[in-house]
């Protein structure tokens, strides 16, 4: 039989682990702000720029080409951010489970001092979101910098889509209008049900040793 570790030397490693896991959690909300700043900044740009050549060009041809090359490549940009910041959020979630499990194991060394300790040490999705002060019943405000990478992106792309019809099937602006909504509207629902997708694939995937009570 295996010797049973030194409570001490088993804090010093845990409390090492919190420190890691903590610093990964920060670099993966560090990651997740500066991607989505980007491509914000990349869509203000592009939009700058629409503005422009549709000031030189009278809203012609040429404002037509520019706007079918930029606005679809900004949204490919923003699918890829987006697929990218949800990524980060189930890393951080994962990183926020196994960080419970070690305030878990605080709390029963503290034993009666249990109290003082002010999150939650239950390594499941609900004590995740409890932590994070966010609902478990609206847990898509997990994912705060995607959702809102996913309606610019959704709106860039049925923008592209309205100027196509508008440019190539000579479709008056109401119905170019309702058809680019509806696309946005779809893009934004793909992408909200992927995030759900993934994020419940993760939270299935880990084992919770200490769940909330019901």
């Amino acid at each position: 039989m295996a010797e049973a570790p030194d409570r001490q030397e088993l804090l010093t490693a845990l409390t090492t682990e919190h420190f890691t896991l903590q610093g990964a959690r920060s670099q993966t909300a560090s990651e997740s702000a500066s991607r989505a700043s980007l491509y914000i900044l990349s869509v203000s740009s592009g939009l700058v720029a629409l503005g422009f050549i549709g000031q030189a060009s009278q809203v012609g041809t040429t404002f037509d080409v520019f706007a079918l090359t930029v606005l679809p490549t900004l949204y490919v940009l923003g699918v890829f951010t987006f697929v990218r910041v949800v990524e980060c959020g189930a890393e951080d979630f994962r990183y926020g489970v196994a960080i419970n499990r070690i305030r878990n194991y605080y709390k029963q060394i503290a034993g009666d001092q249990a109290k003082l300790f002010l999150l939650s040490g239950h390594d499941d999705g609900r004590g995740v979101f409890e932590n994070a002060a966010v609902p478990p019943e609206r847990r898509k405000q997990f994912f705060t910098f995607a959702t809102v990478v996913a309606v610019i992106t959704s709106v860039v792309g049925a923008s592209a889509i309205a100027i196509a019809l508008g440019a190539i099937a000579d479709a008056s602006l109401g119905v170019a209008a309702g058809v680019g909504g509806v696309a946005a509207l779809v893009s934004l629902v793909a992408l909200l049900r992927y995030a759900d997708r993934l994020l419940e694939e993760r939270t299935g995937r880990t084992q919770s040793i200490f769940p909330s009570p019901r």
